[in-house]
């Protein structure tokens, strides 16, 4: 089971915020700290975000990035940036795009040379006014992890639990939560499985009273209530 602090809204926060929150949550015992864009609202650059806040703190970033008119190689090269400049700690959620995109994107990210033709999507584009070109292609850089964690957000963020569906791969579920959550309930909505869960907190008091609640009784559930 693991406890992120997030994901926060990088069109309500400034930097010395968001830096104050991540190192709150270091503090606390979260295993990671998201930060959401809202390019609609002018707020983007969520995974140039993340990659800042890893060079302040050692544990894990995430980013939920828009990538519905978002090319997938363009976000696959913006996700490997910030996994290497992360030192291999990044994570992403997905927010809108087509499983066309979202099937390019995790070719992409895992560095063999591709050749992608989809109903709307074709690389090597192979434009007859560019020819020659070649057949296939390779993400340069590669990310720093074999495979990026990767989600998709399929539901509304506000809807509590909130799950998030993971890509492909074998990661654990996510679930949104609000900050007020209780231990019983987060242990409650994962029953018998693994779960990541995101917590909301939007100042360091709420993350450190959020690690107070939290972190003891979900990390050793058996222990009496009186050690947590």
């Amino acid at each position: 089971m693991r406890l992120g602090l997030g994901p926060i809204p990088l069109r309500e926060i400034g930097r010395a915020e968001l830096m104050s929150l991540a190192q709150a949550a270091t503090a606390a015992s979260f295993d990671a700290v998201w930060v959401a864009e809202d390019r609609a609202a002018g707020a983007g650059g969520g995974l140039a975000a993340a990659a800042m806040l890893a060079q302040l703190v050692p544990v894990r970033v995430g980013a939920v990035i828009d990538f519905g008119s978002y090319h997938p190689l363009y976000a696959a090269e913006d996700i490997a940036v910030a996994d290497l400049a992360s030192g291999g700690r990044i994570e992403v959620v997905l927010r809108g795009g087509t499983e066309e995109q979202v099937r390019l994107l995790l070719d992409a990210l895992s560095g063999a040379h591709l050749r992608f033709d989809g109903a709307e999507i074709r690389v090597p584009g192979r434009l007859e006014a560019n020819q020659p070109s070649p057949q296939s292609l390779a993400l340069n850089p590669r990310p720093a992890q074999p495979a990026v964690p990767i989600w998709i957000e399929g539901v509304d963020a506000g809807e509590w639990p909130a799950p998030v569906a993971h890509s492909s791969r074998p990661w654990p579920p996510i679930l949104i939560c609000p900050g007020s959550v209780r231990p019983d309930e987060l242990l409650r909505a994962a029953g018998p499985r693994a779960v990541y869960f995101l917590i909301a907190a939007t100042s360091t008091e709420q993350v450190a009273d959020a690690g107070r609640r939290l972190i003891g009784p979900l990390r050793m559930p058996e222990f009496p209530e009186w050690i947590n």
